[in-house]
């Protein structure tokens, strides 16, 4: 039977492919006949599934995706198979890496532009399952009115209920039988309603009381019908989703040249069509959307927490401008590494945000310190950088040994972890070595500013140390004690 091909194509599968460890890919399998492998499982004698129980990943070295792909390779076409499935354990966002949503009015478009977009797809390279879910149910009559007939008065109503009537009956009489109800009906005879031929012979009554044979007033056509029609806000639906090898693809650049090119001439053949994006990104985007007011938000935390501890505006600015370099050094790690970005990615580099400040304000922290203690400018930088430089580089060591175990790691179960690790471990190391140059460069630059700002005001151009309001932080603080003033008075060395 069927069944037993898809499990004989599994068999020389496992013979043709070798594993890392040398053992056998195939552990264990399951055929089950009558009843499918989804989490709302369909049940019937037109349904089957054979499970497969593989070898862990990290022994066999294969990844799962390919198998299911060479499986399916293995397998070809098969006749009479309405749907054929495959499907793996999925550690992402649910649904599909490729659902779309093809909706509209008339089914003739839906089903067109779906077989189109099908073969579109078919065309990139890494995108396997191509499917639908539009299923051609059982053959039906379909009766068209033609135009002359409304001229005698018949609407496509009459029609309908006079050809339901003649079949199924249409209630007469209604008899009172003790306590039953007993309803009669009137329809054509058994031996009129056995045969197609017996359609020729039906009449229909017009408004007016005369009979027209039915051929007459309608036309008659033989189709598959449908055997279910989904509808999403009124609009008919078909959904055609697919699966992608992350080693040959991406879904997201898929979709960005689906988006540019294809989905406009599809709508612009079909009038009235829609077409939506479901699936994996659909639930990404529900998942973003939260990010799009959180994190600016919490930027402004930071800012506001910062601006407080440091009594400046202008700082807090120099110290976030780490994030974004932060968040290229994420993205370089997941190019060097070799992983595509995804939702737990984007959470990485959002927790990464309040990490790679931190050595920016120790650091930001010492120069003042040092301008209040008197130093000249440039002389604070310096000692600043050379006093935090051993507690930066030792935090970011930290941080990066301790996530490299888990970057490491070759176990399924800790794959989907990896990459929100490698955002934070290759976030803080890109910013940590552009914080020791790019904070003091940024800071120097903000102090040609305030020079340049204090120029124009007042007319002549100050020290560099008098236009830093750090020089002054202790000031307030000993006010009240003048002889406490006396150690912390500045020293006059131009910078």
């Amino acid at each position: 039977d069927t069944l037993s091909y898809i499990e004989a194509a599994l068999l020389r599968l496992e013979k043709k492919t070798r594993t890392l460890s040398g053992q056998s890919m195939l552990q264990d399998r399951v055929k089950m006949i009558g009843q499918t492998l989804e989490d709302l499982p369909r049940r019937g004698p037109h349904v089957g599934s054979v499970q497969a129980f593989l070898l862990s990943s990290e022994k066999r070295g294969v990844a799962t995706k390919e198998l299911i792909t060479r499986w399916e390779e293995e397998i070809g076409p098969i006749p009479g198979v309405k749907s054929l499935t495959f499907a793996g354990m999925n550690t992402g966002p649910p649904g599909d890496p490729i659902e779309i949503w093809v909706q509209g009015h008339r089914m003739a478009d839906i089903l067109a532009a779906a077989k189109e977009l099908m073969a579109r797809l078919d065309k990139f390279d890494g995108v396997y399952q191509i499917r639908s879910d539009y299923s051609a149910g059982k053959n039906e009559i379909r009766f068209s009115l033609k135009p002359e007939a409304r001229t005698l008065g018949l609407t496509v109503e009459d029609l309908a209920r006079q050809i339901y009537t003649g079949y199924f009956g249409d209630e007469a009489l209604r008899l009172q039988r003790g306590r039953d109800d007993v309803r009669v009906k009137v329809r054509y005879t058994a031996d009129e309603r056995r045969r197609l031929a017996d359609l020729d012979q039906v009449r229909i009554r017009t408004p007016n009381g005369f009979e027209v044979p039915l051929r007459s007033v309608a036309d008659v056509t033989y189709a598959p019908g449908y055997a279910e029609i989904g509808r999403v806000d009124g609009m008919r639906r078909v959904v055609v989703s697919a699966g992608v090898d992350t080693q040959k693809a991406n879904a997201a650049e898929i979709f960005g040249e689906l988006n540019a090119h294809f989905f406009p001439e599809l709508m612009h053949k079909y009038p009235g069509l829609k077409v939506a994006q479901q699936g994996e990104q659909k639930k990404m985007r529900e998942a973003f959307r939260p990010l799009a007011f959180g994190y600016p938000l919490a930027l402004l935390g930071i800012f506001i927490i910062i601006a407080t501890i440091f009594r400046s505006y202008a700082q807090p600015f120099v110290i976030m401008f780490t994030v974004p370099f932060g968040i290229i050094g994420a993205i370089l790690g997941h190019l060097v590494m070799g992983y595509n970005l995804s939702m737990i990615s984007m959470f990485g580099m959002v927790a990464l945000t309040g990490v790679v400040v931190n050595d920016a304000i120790v650091l930001t922290e010492r120069v003042n310190e040092n301008l209040a203690e008197g130093m000249p400018f440039f002389e604070a930088i310096i000692a600043g950088g050379a006093r935090r430089f051993r507690a930066i580089i030792l935090t970011t060591v930290s941080t990066v040994g301790g996530l490299a175990p888990l970057i490491m790691e070759t176990n399924f179960q800790a794959r989907f972890l990896i990459p929100m690790a490698l955002s934070l471990a290759a976030g803080v190391a890109f910013a940590t070595a552009l914080t020791l140059v790019l904070v003091p460069s940024l800071l120097a630059i903000l102090n040609d500013l305030r020079l340049v700002t204090h120029r124009l005001r007042k007319g002549y151009w100050p020290k560099r140390v008098e236009v830093e309001p750090a020089r002054d932080r202790h000031v307030d603080l000993m006010a009240d004690d003048p002889e406490a003033i006396q150690p912390w008075k500045f020293k006059t060395m131009d910078n």
